[in-house]
This record gives C-alpha cells, structure tokens and sequence, in this order.
C-alpha cells in the first residue's frame, strides 16, 4: 500500500509539474485556461470547508468573481475595474438573508485569497513578455516553492524533534522549516544569477530566504482551515497530493511577491 501511494505521488507529481512548464511556457491564453480551472476546483475546495463553519458563500457566483478578475487582467482592462467584484460582494452580503457579516468578509477574503493573489501569475507572466526576460524566470517562484516543501518535509521527517506550529499543523517542525528556506536562498543564487546578472548577488540569497519564509506562511494559512473543518486536505482529487489547493497554498504568497520584486527592479533600473 505504502509502495503504491509513492508511485502514485510521483506519478501524479511528474504529470502536474509537466502539464505548469507546458503551460507557462506556451501562450498566455493557454496559462489563462489552466489557471482557470485550478483555480475553480481549489475555490470549490475552500468553500466546503467554510461551510463546515456555518459560512454560507454562493459557489457559483464566487468563482465567477474570481474568475472574471483572470479575464479582466488577460484582456488589459483598466485597473479600476478590478474592484468590481467587491462591489458586486458588498451588494450581496448587504442582502444576505443572514450572516450578512460573514458573507461580506469571507466573500472579500476569497476574492484575495483565491482572485488577487493567483492572479499574479498571469500578471508575472504577461510581465515577462512586456519586459523581455526568459518565461523560465516565471518559473522560478514554483520551483522555488516545491524545493521549499520537499526539502522542508524531507529533513522534517529526518531530524524533526521541535513542532514548528502544533496547533495548526502537526507535521511541521523549526528543523524542517530552517532547512526549506537555506535551500531556498541557495536555490535562489544559483537559479537567478544567470537571468538577472546586473543585480547585486547578496539580494538573490535574500530574496530566497524572504520566499521560503511566505511559502511556510501559505502552507500555514491553509492548514488554518483545513484545521477548523477538520480535514487533512482540502480533498483527496490528486491522490497523495490532496487538494488542488493545497498544491498552491504556498504559491499564493510566493509567485506576488516574486512579481512586485521583478516589476520594481526592472523599474528601478530603467531610471
């Protein structure tokens, strides 16, 4: 049993990662497609856990939200129109026939959670294309991430004694976490040095350490809900992996801030 969740989990891992550098590599349109779907199911996946805390959000009509901010950003529309959707979630939780307060701030959260902050990798990769730098640098923030929570859970298991958070995720540990984000910041060097040659090398290192240290943050904030539903993962759609969601728990919070760090560098030195 234990042989064929392994296989499975490699099995499935190998297929995911190919199908995201296919993806990323190819058009906008395609990444547009993709992130689309994953994101519908992983908003699917959250809002079932919310519902075991009584908080009544419309699947339907959250997923369009999210959904619409994906296509507002691939057709370049004007930036205001991105608060839309929360106008659209104020007027709904405003005629909520209850839990009015929970409807507005979980809608708004969700559309941060699940709209804005994935959004960002269409952002990152339309950015790469108007600033002229290797689509492989849009890669960077998930390969970062993956190394982060492999070589994490890896040493965690290994040498792990100290719980990092028990009361919100059991299985990690400070041992593990210091070891996903040195490998982060070494990763970091050596990946970057080669697509952004002109920045100061002590930054690159940093930079790493400063992801590592948000993609443990995502990790944690998902474990948060996962918690209160009391559930392992968000569901079990890829097997050993879990959830769609929690594929991309960390990536939330690493892929923005990968963005922002390329857009004011490139910015910076176009000065």
């Amino acid at each position: 049993m234990k042989s064929n969740n392994t296989l499975n989990r490699i099995l499935v891992g190998a297929l995911l990662g190919l199908l995201i550098v296919i993806t990323t590599l190819g058009p906008t349109f395609l990444l547009l497609i993709f992130i689309g779907a994953w994101i519908t199911i992983a908003t699917i996946e959250l809002l079932k856990m919310l519902r075991v805390k009584e908080i009544p959000l419309n699947p339907f009509l959250t997923v369009v939200l999210n959904l619409s901010l994906f296509i507002f950003i691939f057709l370049n529309l004007p930036k205001t129109i991105y608060f839309l959707p929360i106008l659209v979630i104020f007027t709904v939780g405003l005629f909520a026939r209850e839990n009015r307060s929970s409807v507005l701030a979980y809608g708004i959260f969700v559309y941060f959670y699940l709209g804005i902050l994935p959004a960002h990798f269409l952002l990152l990769k339309q950015f790469s294309i108007t600033a002229k730098f290797s689509t492989w640098l849009v890669l960077f923030p998930l390969f970062l991430t993956w190394l982060n929570d492999t070589g994490g859970l890896t040493i965690g298991k290994l040498i792990g004694k100290t719980k990092l958070s028990p009361q919100i995720s059991e299985n990690k540990t400070v041992e593990g976490f210091l070891a996903g984000i040195i490998l982060s910041a070494i990763f970091a060097y050596f990946y970057l040095i080669k697509f952004l040659p002109h920045q100061p090398r002590i930054l690159l290192p940093i930079l790493g350490l400063i992801l590592g240290v948000f993609a443990q943050i995502g990790d944690l904030v998902e474990s948060v809900f996962k918690r209160e539903a009391s559930l392992k993962d968000s569901s079990n759609l890829l097997y050993a992996h879990g959830g769609f969601l929690d594929r991309i728990d960390s990536l939330l919070f690493t892929i923005p801030i990968f963005y922002y760090y390329l857009f004011y560098i490139i910015k910076f030195e176009s000065v």
